[in-house]
């Protein structure tokens, strides 16, 4: 009896310290588990909040930044950053190596920064090395344009000269989901179809034509002038119907349409009823021309050109 009263009375105390050390391990366990727990995601709060959003299941990238290469051994390089701003895109440039206080204009252009096509969207020229601006466009909207370069020009009086550019490419542009894929290509169809019904209604010289096109012959209207800019210039020919020199020449350049530079437009404007634009430019007789930027401000005024050619050597 003694025996099993001392076993007894010796179990117990080492049933006890068994559990008891049981429950520290698993308290123990338990904390590791939920600062791990904790950690994973506190991190993942950081990722959503400094790179990465969801959106309907999809990971989209908030911000995206593209490299600027040198072009034409001007050692200016640098990035460019397209931010989200509920459906507008802010992009902000910054160049390396630019020349202080020459402003350099810059553009998102089609195609390639090897190979630029037309220009889609015009940026805030470069100041000492840097440029923002506001694009009403949303990322997922430029993402259905690609492939879009971004180029950046010596300056303004040396706008044919690119001095950096750098791609968008569709790699680095947030994913989007069905529905809006299936909004950008409504949309997409809708331009192209309303693009050819433009097309087949309308001439370039169609004077009821609002649509500005570079390298082009057409009939003035104010909001036309709005396309001169560092890469495209805009000049106003003061043509009379009875005028031979001016039927000549308005002949000579309806002949040689494809030979418009691409960055020049042409706008005929009629001498006979546009007092109001003859008075602004100082125009006293038909057979004028006057260059303006796009503020209509008058940059050259001559007369006479008989030809297209005669007329593009004058530009500045």
């Amino acid at each position: 009896m003694t025996n099993n009263n001392s076993q007894k009375g010796f179990a117990l105390p080492m049933i006890i310290g068994i559990v008891a050390l049981v429950a520290v391990i698993g308290g123990v366990s338990y904390f590791a588990t939920r600062q791990e727990s904790s950690v994973k995601n506190d991190a993942m709060v950081k990722i959503e909040e400094g790179v990465m959003k969801k959106d309907n299941g999809v990971m989209m990238t908030k911000d995206i930044v593209i490299s600027i290469g040198a072009l034409n051994d001007s050692g200016q390089t640098g990035k460019a950053t397209f931010s989200d701003m509920s459906g507008k895109t802010k992009v902000v440039v910054e160049i390396s190596g630019s020349v202080v206080g020459v402003p350099q204009p810059s553009h998102i252009h089609t195609g390639t920064s090897l190979t630029p096509g037309a220009i889609v969207y015009p940026l805030s020229a470069v100041v000492n090395g840097k440029a923002e601006t506001i694009l009403d466009v949303s990322l997922e909207t430029l993402g259905t344009k690609l492939p879009l370069a971004i180029m950046v020009h010596k300056s303004k009086d040396e706008a044919k000269i690119f001095v950096s550019g750098g791609n968008l490419s569709k790699d680095g542009f947030p994913a989007m989901t069905k529905k809006d894929e299936g909004n950008a290509m409504m949309k997409t169809d809708a331009t192209k179809t309303d693009s050819m019904m433009k097309k087949e209604e309308t001439s370039m010289m169609d004077k009821g034509d609002t649509m500005m096109k570079a390298g082009s012959y057409e009939a003035y209207a104010p909001e036309k002038v709005a396309l001169a800019s560092a890469t495209h210039d805009v000049v106003l020919f003061f043509r009379a119907s009875w005028c031979p020199t001016c039927r000549a020449v308005d002949a000579d350049i309806k002949a040689n349409l494809s030979k418009i530079p691409s960055s020049l437009a042409i706008l005929d404007v009629n001498y006979d009823n546009s007092t109001a634009l003859k008075q602004k430019y100082g125009v006293t007789y038909q057979h004028t021309f006057v260059q303006v930027d796009k503020d209509g401000n008058l940059i050259k005024k001559w007369s006479g050109s008989p030809t297209l050619s005669a007329l593009v050597v004058e530009v500045k």
